[in-house]
């Protein structure tokens, strides 16, 4: 009965994926994996508003365990560069995971690093992000980040 379990949670899990796609491989992992790039890029390496603001959606949503919600306009805008407080965003490597959403989009899972230059202590959390496919572009609706906590910077 256990094994039957099993089995019906990952069929759960990887429906709608197409032949040989898995929660970390695949044309959706490939594509979302894009966009988190896309995303931290705009907010750390080039600090770019227009583009930052133009991967959320309208409505755009963002829980933080230390820092609240914010919806709209205020998670849509850049506060400061943290690049040029040498603060970088490290996705720790094979923590993405990405699965699909019936008529809607995706939920990528994943964890990341915050890594200040010249400081021990760098920052841990895991995010869940809602990403909205609409008129052929992906759009972030939802960002959930929590369990901050630190570690030692490998930097």
């Amino acid at each position: 009965m256990r094994h039957l379990a099993g089995v019906l949670v990952l069929a759960l899990a990887t429906s709608g994926a197409n032949a040989g796609e898995t929660n970390r491989t695949g044309r959706l992992f490939d594509e979302l994996a894009a966009m988190d790039r896309e995303l931290f890029d705009a907010a750390f390496v080039e600090c770019d508003q227009a583009k930052f603001r133009s991967l959320f959606t309208e409505d755009a949503e963002f829980y933080h365990d230390l820092d609240g919600a914010k919806t709209g306009d205020a998670v849509r805008t850049l506060n400061g560069c943290p690049r040029d407080r040498g603060v970088r965003r490290i996705l720790v490597e094979g923590s993405l995971e990405v699965y699909p959403i019936k008529d809607f989009g995706a939920v990528q899972t994943g964890t990341h690093l915050f890594a200040t230059v010249g400081e021990e202590e760098a920052g841990i959390a895991k995010f869940v992000h809602l990403w909205k496919y609409s008129d052929g572009q992906w759009r972030l609706a939802r960002v959930l980040s929590f369990d901050h906590h630190a570690v030692k910077n490998r930097d």
